[in-house]
């Protein structure tokens, strides 16, 4: 039976929540770990984060936040001056080797289990949410095997092709191998889902579970690190409140 996998994703330039993160899986006995993409973006430490996941050859996929700084991708009209100034922020915090490792980031990652990509594998390059049934079916007609990891909402989500509607979940969450299923891991730097606590998933393929775990990190230490890169006080404010 193949190892625990740690799943970690939109960690958005928070090195307190990743460095805390990092720790617990340690401390759980999992040496594995996936990260589904959004290293940078909103927080004050990008190339820090994108240095410790280089530093300990964390397999990781592209996503939305990492293509808009390292290739270049034209943010909209309907973006605003906001995130577009944070962008451009970003971009020039990272240094020309950070942006190539981003940039040469895959978009999908395949296994024998699972297939995981940052958003969605309809139109991964697309960045379209799973945050209705409409949207895991039209995911599920691209998904070949019986797991699919994501993240992209900053929302913990559970998903089974066939059922009607997102699973109502706990902490832990058996899988059926007979069955599809995708799987949200939630956001390690920038929780949405009400709760300020970083959140990653593990994988017990022996236990045929899934386990979210959320780990108490240093706000404060984060919320500084935005206001002293002089990016918009709103994206440290929210991190008191995982909205």
């Amino acid at each position: 039976m193949p190892d625990s996998i740690a799943f970690i994703s939109d960690i958005h330039g928070n090195l307190p929540a990743l460095s805390a993160v990092l720790a617990d899986i340690a401390e759980q006995g999992v040496t594995q770990i996936i990260c589904l993409g959004d290293v940078v973006g909103y927080g004050g430490q990008p190339g820090e984060c994108v240095d410790v996941l280089r530093e300990r050859g964390i397999v990781t996929v592209k996503g939305n936040h990492d293509s808009m700084v390292a290739d270049g991708i034209p943010a909209g009209d309907d973006v605003g001056i906001t995130m577009a100034m944070m962008w451009d922020w970003t971009e020039q915090a990272l240094t020309t080797d950070q942006r190539q490792w981003l940039r040469e980031l895959p978009m999908t990652l395949e296994h024998p289990d699972f297939q995981a990509v940052h958003a969605t594998l309809k139109n991964p390059a697309g960045w379209g949410y799973v945050l209705t049934a409409s949207h895991a079916s039209a995911h599920f007609m691209h998904q070949q095997r019986p797991l699919c990891f994501i993240g992209h909402s900053h929302w913990p989500a559970f998903w089974v092709a066939g059922e009607t509607d997102e699973r109502s979940i706990t902490s832990l969450e058996s899988i059926d191998m007979a069955l599809k299923q995708l799987v949200n891991v939630g956001s390690v730097g920038q929780p949405r889902d009400g709760d300020e606590n970083a959140c990653y998933l593990i994988y017990r393929p022996e236990q045929k579970d899934v386990w979210w775990r959320r780990v108490p990190y240093d706000i404060a230490a984060a919320q500084r690190a935005i206001e002293e890169a002089g990016l918009p006080i709103k994206f440290a404010d929210r991190l008191r409140f995982g909205k």
